[in-house]
């Protein structure tokens, strides 16, 4: 028996070339924004190490956008 609005799941082509290079595309542009974070992360800890050893007192003010805290405030903030 066949109803008209029932959909047949064997001619549907589940794994498709555009469906590859979508998670293709998702996995490159994790991994960069990934290993942005992995060296500014890295960077932190270094500074953080740097002024321990040598006790410097400076006041460092960044106001790029890639300071760590102020794209972790902006983050949790929206």
């Amino acid at each position: 028996m066949a109803f008209s609005g029932t959909y047949n799941y064997s001619e549907r082509c589940i794994f498709d070339i555009k469906t590859f290079v979508e998670a293709l595309r998702l996995l490159i542009v994790n991994s960069i924004l990934g290993v942005i974070l992995l060296f500014l992360t890295l960077e932190e800890i270094d500074w953080k190490i740097l002024t321990s050893r040598k006790q410097i007192k400076d006041i460092v003010v960044d106001k790029t956008l890639w300071n760590m805290k102020s794209i972790f405030k902006i983050s949790l903030n929206s």
